[in-house]
C-alpha cells in the first residue's frame, strides 16, 4: 500500500520579510463563471389579469387601467468568493537593557542602547507577516445590490438554460447597478482590493471566485394607472409572484 505524501510546512524566509518593493497586485480569479436564463412559463394574458387584481389593490381603488406587459430579464447573482492577502507590518518595540550592555546584535544589525534616565533600552522595529483569509458570498439583486434570499428557490431549481453572449444581445435585460456578472465582479474586487490599515506592503492578493453564477429571471413589468394615480408592477413570468417596481 502507497504511503500518502505528507503535506510539506511552508517555510518562512528572510525575503518574505522585505519591505522595499511595490505591493502585489491583486489577482482575481473567475474560472466559474456561469450564466444562466429561465424561459417563461406565464403568459402575457395571465400576467394582465394579475396586475389588473393585484394593481387595484395596491392603488386602493376598485378599477385600474392596465398597458401591454413587457417582458424584461432581472439579473441575479450567487457568488461565493475567497480573499487571501499577506503584508507586512511594522511594530515599534522598546527592549530595556541593563546598563552594562553595550550594542545588542539583532539579526544581522547593531543596536545600541539609550538611557532614559535610569532606564537604559534599545528601540527595533518589528517587522511582522501577517496571512488573512476572508470569505464573502450572497445571492445578489442585480437591481439593487441588495440581498435577494427570498429569489434562492428559484435560482436553484429546475429550468436553467444556458445564456451565451448571442442570447443576452437578442433580449432585454433591467436596467440595474449590478446587472451583470462584470459588475459583480467590478464591485466585489474593488472591496477586495483595498490595503489593509498600516500594511507596509502587501506581499501577496488573492481573490478566487469558488462559485460565480448570473441567472436572468423573465419578468413582465406592467404599468397599472387610476386617475392620477400610477404604479409599475413587475409580474414573475416563471412563478408569479408579483411585487412593486422600485
Amino acid at each position: 500500500m502507497a504511503k500518502k505524501k505528507s503535506k510539506k510546512k511552508k517555510t518562512l524566509s528572510p525575503s518574505l520579510f522585505k519591505l522595499t518593493g511595490a505591493h502585489a497586485k491583486m489577482k482575481v480569479e473567475t474560472k466559474k463563471k456561469k450564466l444562466y436564463y429561465f424561459g417563461t412559463k406565464i403568459k402575457p394574458e395571465k400576467a394582465k389579469k394579475v396586475a389588473e387584481v393585484d394593481g387595484a389593490e395596491i392603488l386602493g381603488v376598485s378599477d385600474v387601467k392596465v398597458s401591454k406587459p413587457s417582458i424584461k430579464y432581472d439579473f441575479y447573482c450567487q457568488y461565493d468568493a475567497l480573499l487571501n492577502i499577506s503584508f507586512l507590518r511594522i511594530r515599534p518595540q522598546e527592549i530595556g537593557v541593563t546598563e552594562q550592555v553595550k550594542g545588542t546584535l539583532i539579526g544581522n544589525e547593531v543596536f545600541t542602547p539609550k538611557k532614559k534616565g535610569d532606564f537604559h533600552s534599545i528601540k527595533v522595529d518589528m517587522v511582522e507577516l501577517f496571512e488573512i483569509k476572508r470569505t464573502d458570498g450572497m445571492i445578489l439583486d442585480g437591481k439593487t445590490g441588495g440581498p435577494a434570499r427570498a429569489q434562492e428557490k428559484l435560482l436553484t431549481g429546475p429550468g436553467k438554460k444556458s445564456a451565451t453572449s448571442a442570447w443576452i444581445s437578442k433580449n432585454k435585460i433591467a436596467p440595474g447597478k449590478f446587472n451583470s456578472l462584470e459588475k459583480v465582479i467590478k464591485a466585489v474586487s474593488k472591496m477586495a482590493g483595498q490595503k489593509p490599515s498600516g500594511a507596509k506592503r502587501i506581499a501577496s492578493h488573492t481573490l478566487e471566485f469558488k462559485k460565480l453564477e448570473g441567472y436572468y429571471v423573465p419578468v413582465y413589468y406592467v404599468k397599472v394607472t387610476a386617475g392620477e394615480k400610477q404604479q409599475t408592477i413587475k409580474i414573475n413570468a416563471v412563478n408569479g409572484a408579483v411585487s412593486v417596481a422600485v
